[in-house]
């Protein structure tokens, strides 16, 4: 590619200064989080989470993949426990993963979801859904803008 070429390419630019939004309550009890980015076509959208001592998740499914960065704390999975998931460790949960997090210390974790969060029943019944309108609404309600 030209160096012509790069600079006249048009370029789409979010930017989220995270330190700026305070946090709105999440889906779970103990939990909030801040919206980074979201997109309603595709059912993207990018959180910060903020999961307090002690929280332990119920069991759900991820109907796409989610990609996770935990920034401090840290949490293990119901079903193994031994194995923690600690600061600085990226997580790639694929679609279709159902799991139990537990998160003994507390933890915060930016994530970027792909698709939608199913809360499940032992069954695989679905309980509830966080998705991408959930989260944009869920922000709206807390009282913020939305991201660009």
């Amino acid at each position: 590619m030209s160096s012509t070429a790069s600079t006249t390419t048009p370029h789409t630019l979010s930017r989220v200064d995270p330190n700026d939004l305070s946090w709105a309550p999440w889906g779970m009890e103990g939990t909030q989080f801040k919206l980074l980015s979201a997109d309603p076509t595709s059912g993207r959208f990018t959180v910060l989470i903020k999961v307090d001592e002690g929280v332990a998740a119920p069991l759900h499914r991820h109907a796409k993949a989610v990609e996770v960065y935990i920034l401090e704390g840290e949490f293990h999975y119901r079903d193994d426990p031994s194995v923690r998931f600690g600061q600085g460790v990226y997580l790639l949960e694929n679609d279709g993963a159902v799991h139990e997090p537990v998160s003994l210390p507390g933890c915060t974790m930016l994530a970027t979801f792909h698709g939608p969060l199913e809360g499940i029943n032992e069954d695989g019944e679905v309980l509830g859904t966080l998705d991408c309108a959930w989260h944009l609404q869920a922000w709206q309600d807390a009282g913020h803008d939305l991201p660009a």
